[in-house]
């Protein structure tokens, strides 16, 4: 298995080594060989080298476990998957993500890059539900509307304000929709 890691950082997890580096650039399969032509050169007896020396990270080939060894509630050895640990997921748009480390011999759960990770989510949907919010008033604002109460101007100001103002994503304080 081949890994890249930047800042031991991991970013991509695959068996072959030219898929890991395509998946690290996030290059498709046509555009990843237009690349390696650029890298590549060959010499006198048809021996081709690559120059990989302009990429901010390093690939290198592990044998190291996608998991990690705990104790469960009674004190037995288990083995936790990162993918069900929540170090590894998925998302359909932009692919799977790794909240791993590379130590130089093995993989590691980096925890500070998941709960970031899973703040982040969270602020989004906070944004997702104030714009739901405002959207539900927008029609107020249209020109052909008689001007819009000073109330409900207040409510969509605090609306706009809310990320900022509010600094503990579990703990939002939603204003009041007047009636």
């Amino acid at each position: 298995m081949y890994i890249s890691h930047k800042s031991n950082a991991l970013q991509q997890v695959h068996e072959t080594e030219w898929q890991c580096r395509r998946k690290t650039k996030g290059l498709d399969k046509s555009a990843y060989w237009t690349w390696l032509a650029t890298v590549t050169s060959e010499d006198e007896h048809g021996h081709k080298s690559y120059d990989f020396s302009g990429e901010d990270y390093e690939i290198v080939e592990t044998d190291a476990p996608l998991s990690y060894e705990t104790k469960d509630d009674e004190g037995r050895d288990i083995t936790i998957l990162f993918s069900q640990s929540g170090h590894i997921h998925s998302e359909i748009d932009t692919g799977k993500h790794y909240h791993l480390k590379w130590d130089g011999s093995k993989i590691i759960k980096d925890d500070d890059a998941l709960s970031a990770c899973q703040t982040a989510e969270k602020w989004k949907s906070v944004r997702n539900d104030r714009n739901r919010r405002l959207a539900e008033t927008d029609y107020l604002a249209m020109k052909d509307q008689p001007s819009m109460a000073n109330n409900m101007q207040i409510y969509r100001k605090k609306l706009r304000d809310l990320p900022q103002d509010n600094t503990d994503v579990n703990n939002i304080t939603w204003p009041t929709k007047p009636e």
